[in-house]
C-alpha cells in the first residue's frame, strides 16, 4: 500500500438497473486503480456521468471495525499496477429516434414540403390585341341547304311549327233581372150557354182585386146542357202566367165568393156567364238579379286563351329546340289561332262559360357556330398572320326579316371580332421553368406580343420558378 493519504469509502452505489455490486460473471468490468490520488480523480473523469459518485468523500470519522473492513477488501483486490473494468452501457433507441431521426426526417420533410412538393407558380400574360368590323353585313339563313356557303353568306336552317288546343273556364259578370211570372191552374165556367166557347191564348183573366193572368194556349171551353129546363154549367181547365212578373201575383186559391172574371167580355151578357175559378194558389212569381255573359265576358276570355297559347307555345319552344341554335324573337311568327269555339252567346244566363282555342306558332332557328364561321371568312382577308381569333365576334342584329313560306331568315348585321397575338404555352412554361426574377423580366420582356404579365411564386419565400414545367399554371388572356 502506498504513503498517500486514505480515503474512506462508505458506499458503493451500482447503476439502478444491476441487481449486485459486481456482476463479473456477466459484464466485463475494467477498472484502473493508481495508488496516488491523481490516478483517482482521472479515472472519475473517464466514467459515465451516470457512474459517478461511485467513491465520496466522508468528512467523519469511520469505525475501526468499517476500517478493519475496507483494509481487508483492498487486500483480496491487491495492487495491481493497471487493470480495467469494462462498465455497462445499454444503448437506448428511443431517444436515439427522438433526439436524432426524427429531427432529421422534420428537416428534410419541411424541405421537400415548402422547395418541391407544394411550389408552384402562376403566370398571367395578356397579349396584344387587334379589333377588326364588318359594318351591315346580309347573311341568309335557309331550311333548305344542308352546309355553309361562305362565300354566297348562307348557312343552314331549321323551320319549326308548333301547335297547342288550349280550354279555359271563365266566369260571366253581367247581372240581369231575374224576373219571374206566377203560373197556376184555373177552371173555366160556361154558365152562359149550350155552346162551346172558343178562347185565344193570352185571354186575360181578372182577380177581384185587378191582377191579370192569361190563358197559355187556346181554349175551347165546352156549352153548358140543360136539364130539366135549367141550365148546368159545363168547365175546363186550363194554364195561366201573370201578366207582370213578381211575388205579388202567388195569390191565394180564388174559389169562395171570388171569381177570375173576363174582360174582354164586359159590356155583354157572356161577362156574368163566363169566368173562372182556382183552387190552387199560384206560385213562382219573384224580383231578382241572375249572371249573364256580356260582350266583355267574351273579349277578355279570347285574349285570356290567346295569353295563354302563347306561353305555352314558347314554352314548348324553349324546351324542345336543341341548345346549339339560336331563336331570335323577330325569327318567330305571330300567333295563328285555327279554331275559337265559345260554348255560350252575350246574354245568355250562365254562371261560367267554356272557350277552346287552337294555335301554332312558327320559328326559324340557326347554328351560332355557322354564323360565326361565315363571319370569320370574311375577315380572313384583314387578320394579320400572328394574330388569331381570341373569343367569339360581337353581332348586333339590325334587321332581322324571316319568310316562313319558303322557310328563309334574312339577316343584317354589324360585326366586330377581337384578336388576339398567338403564343406558344408550352413553349414558354418550358422556357420559365428553374428562372429568377431578373431572368423572368429579361425574357417576359423580349416576348413578342406580350402586352402585361404578372408572376406570382408559391410558397412566398420561392425565388426561382419551379423547374418541373407542370407546377406552371399559365394563363394568356
Amino acid at each position: 500500500m502506498s504513503d498517500s493519504p486514505k480515503k474512506k469509502v462508505i458506499d458503493i452505489y451500482p447503476p439502478k438497473s444491476q441487481k449486485a455490486v459486481f456482476q463479473l460473471k456477466e459484464e466485463s468490468v475494467l477498472i484502473k486503480i493508481e495508488s496516488s490520488q491523481k490516478s483517482l480523480e482521472q479515472s472519475s473523469e473517464v466514467l459515465p456521468t451516470e457512474r459517478e459518485a461511485l467513491v465520496e468523500e466522508e468528512p467523519e470519522n469511520i469505525s475501526a471495525e468499517e476500517d478493519k473492513t475496507l483494509e481487508e477488501l483492498l487486500a483480496t483486490v491487491g495492487e495491481p499496477t493497471e487493470k480495467q473494468l469494462l462498465l455497462p452501457h445499454r444503448f437506448n433507441l428511443k431517444s436515439f429516434l427522438l433526439h436524432f431521426i426524427l429531427p432529421v426526417i422534420l428537416i428534410g420533410s419541411v424541405y421537400y414540403l415548402g422547395f418541391v412538393a407544394f411550389t408552384k407558380a402562376e403566370v398571367t400574360i395578356s397579349t396584344k390585341k387587334l379589333t377588326l368590323s364588318l359594318p351591315n353585313i346580309k347573311v341568309l339563313v335557309d331550311k333548305n341547304i344542308t352546309a355553309v356557303n361562305t362565300s354566297q353568306r348562307v348557312l343552314p336552317g331549321t323551320l319549326f311549327t308548333f301547335s297547342k288546343t288550349v280550354e279555359q273556364e271563365f266566369k260571366s259578370t253581367g247581372q240581369g233581372k231575374d224576373e219571374e211570372k206566377a203560373k197556376g191552374t184555373i177552371t173555366i165556367i160556361n154558365n152562359f150557354s149550350t155552346s162551346p166557347q172558343i178562347l185565344v191564348a193570352n185571354t186575360r183573366f181578372e182577380t177581384p182585386d185587378g191582377k191579370i193572368f192569361r190563358l197559355d194556349s187556346r181554349t175551347v171551353v165546352p156549352g153548358a146542357t140543360l136539364k130539366d129546363g135549367q141550365l148546368q154549367p159545363a168547365s175546363i181547365e186550363a194554364q195561366v202566367t201573370a201578366d207582370q212578373a213578381g211575388p205579388d201575383y202567388n195569390i191565394p186559391p180564388c174559389n169562395t165568393n171570388c171569381k177570375f172574371t173576363i174582360p174582354g167580355f164586359e159590356g155583354t151578357p157572356k161577362f156574368e156567364g163566363f169566368y173562372a175559378i182556382s183552387n190552387e194558389a199560384m206560385s213562382g212569381g219573384s224580383f231578382g238579379s241572375v249572371p249573364l255573359v256580356t260582350i266583355e265576358d267574351k273579349t277578355n276570355a279570347e285574349a285570356a286563351v290567346r295569353e295563354e297559347m302563347e306561353k305555352q307555345l314558347n314554352e314548348d319552344l324553349k324546351n324542345q329546340i336543341p341548345p346549339d341554335l339560336v331563336v331570335l324573337n323577330e325569327a318567330k311568327s305571330s300567333l295563328n289561332i285555327k279554331q275559337l269555339v265559345i260554348d255560350a252567346e252575350v246574354g245568355d244566363v250562365r254562371q261560367s262559360f267554356k272557350v277552346t282555342a287552337t294555335g301554332e306558332l312558327m320559328v326559324i332557328a340557326f347554328k351560332q357556330q355557322d354564323l360565326i364561321q361565315i363571319l370569320q371568312a370574311q375577315f380572313e382577308p384583314q387578320k394579320p398572320e400572328k394574330y388569331d381569333y381570341c373569343q367569339e365576334p360581337t353581332i348586333e342584329y339590325l334587321d332581322v326579316s324571316p319568310k316562313f313560306s319558303s322557310g328563309t331568315l334574312q339577316l343584317t348585321l354589324t360585326v366586330s371580332q377581337t384578336l388576339c397575338y398567338r403564343l406558344s404555352p408550352e413553349e414558354i412554361k418550358n422556357t420559365l421553368a428553374g428562372k429568377n426574377q431578373e431572368e423572368l423580366d429579361v425574357y417576359l420582356k423580349s416576348l413578342e406580343g406580350v402586352e402585361q404579365a404578372q408572376v406570382k411564386l408559391f410558397p412566398f419565400w420561392l425565388k426561382k420558378i419551379p423547374t418541373n414545367p407542370q407546377k406552371i399554371n399559365l394563363k394568356i388572356n
